[in-house]
């Protein structure tokens, strides 16, 4: 691989231990990858959740941030495996608490800004079109690719920090412009698409991409971003898309011929059957009556969380049922200002802030779910062992409220 001076001098152990590590480490990632040269990345979001990383990557942190490793580019990081303002309280073990906390103290201490969430583009980190960065979270991701136009691989832990310390990643993947061209062509045959029927077109549209990278027909510039945030999430969950282009939606397919003058591999259509079919296979077979209703996968934006308080309005939550809301800390912020949150607690909702069920264990004696996220729907039956209802947010509110 070609480096720069600057690089050299990572590389060289001349700008500290951490640097050389990271740069050694980005080094044999770009040859295994067959990368010539690095690319300068601006934004990071790595990872420090312990439901994945464990010991041995809570180690591995601790161990680059005594070697003095600090982020040199804007860092955050993905949900946390607890939810810090109430893991006593909803019954965590105190030894897993006690590890997510050394991870945190980690990633705090080399400079990660801690956010604690999979949406950082409604966090202030939003990355301009055609900008570099290096991000992990797979919803995130894709997001950043597709909405916003800028350059990321799906970035593994280990290496996402790396990125962070030296502002580099290996230049292969989906930094390079030609290989953000799609391969796929998939129509649309189906109107007024719903919250639910974003979720669940990104499911099926996930199952026909794989790892190819699909462009979607059909859609309107109607679209929020939260319906293309549960769009891409659902096909990030379902196959590996790290990018999607909307004709006429999205910024690169507003501006330029997404299959650069080439035929697409293959072609489908998705009718409004197909949505209501991959709905019914959403549900786990035998599930009961729901016990808990869980939103917030990605982290619901401000938008859905004052949607919801009005779903609320003249309900509470039923005894021996629970209602719980994954979002981030600025959103939890922002309903306390707005007497939203006192609102939805007097209800009996809980606000889960900075944490996700899908990284994290789940807490008590729930064994029938009902949720509106599809990636929710995807993960959460295998990962915990429970029963999924999937539907509309106002039938999650139904299922558990009174």
């Amino acid at each position: 691989m070609h480096l720069t001076d600057e690089e050299k001098a990572m590389f060289e152990g001349k700008q500290g231990e951490a640097k050389k590590v990271a740069m050694e480490i980005l080094t044999d990632v770009g040859r295994a990858m067959g990368a010539e040269s690095f690319v300068k990345v601006v934004s990071v979001q790595a990872m420090a959740h312990f439901g994945s990383l464990h010991i041995a990557g809570r180690d591995w942190l601790e161990k680059l941030a005594c070697m003095g490793g600090k982020c040199c580019v804007p860092t955050t990081q993905d949900p946390a495996s607890i939810p810090f303002s109430c893991w006593k309280e909803m019954g965590y073990d105190e030894e897993y608490a006690k590890n997510q906390y050394r991870l945190a103290e980690a990633v705090i201490k080399m400079g990660e800004m801690p956010k604690w969430s999979c949406t950082p583009y409604y966090q202030g980190s939003v990355p301009r079109a055609g900008q570099s960065i290096a991000w992990a979270e797979s919803s995130a991701v894709s997001f950043a690719n597709s909405v916003l136009g800028a350059k990321t691989n799906r970035t593994p832990a280990g290496i996402a920090i790396c990125a962070a310390i030296t502002g580099r990643m290996p230049m292969y993947g989906l930094y390079i412009d030609e290989n953000r061209n799609a391969e796929i062509k998939i129509n649309v045959d189906a109107d007024n698409l719903t919250h639910l029927d974003y979720n669940t077109l990104g499911i099926i549209v996930g199952k026909l991409s794989g790892s190819k990278i699909p462009a979607i027909y059909g859609l309107n510039n109607s679209m929020t971003n939260d319906d293309l945030k549960y769009l891409g999430a659902s096909a990030a969950s379902s196959g590996q898309v790290a990018l999607y282009h909307v004709n006429g939606v999205t910024p690169e397919a507003m501006f330029k011929d997404v299959f650069a003058g080439k035929k697409p591999e293959k072609e489908f259509t998705i009718t409004r059957k197909d949505l209501n079919d991959q709905m019914e296979r959403m549900n786990s077979e035998g599930a009961g009556e729901p016990e808990l209703a869980v939103v917030g996968c990605p982290h619901y934006s401000s938008e859905e969380v004052i949607r919801l308080a009005r779903l609320m309005e003249g309900r509470r939550v039923a005894d021996k049922k629970a209602f719980w809301v994954f979002t981030t800390a600025e959103t939890e912020s922002l309903a306390e200002r707005m007497g939203i949150k006192e609102q939805l607690e007097e209800s009996g909702v809980r606000i889960m802030a900075q944490t996700c069920l899908v990284i994290s264990p789940l807490v008590g004696k729930y064994k029938n779910l009902i949720t509106d996220s599809g990636k929710f729907a995807s993960y959460l039956p295998s990962e915990h062992n429970i029963k999924i209802r999937y539907d509309e947010t106002e039938k999650c509110v139904e299922a558990v409220t009174v």
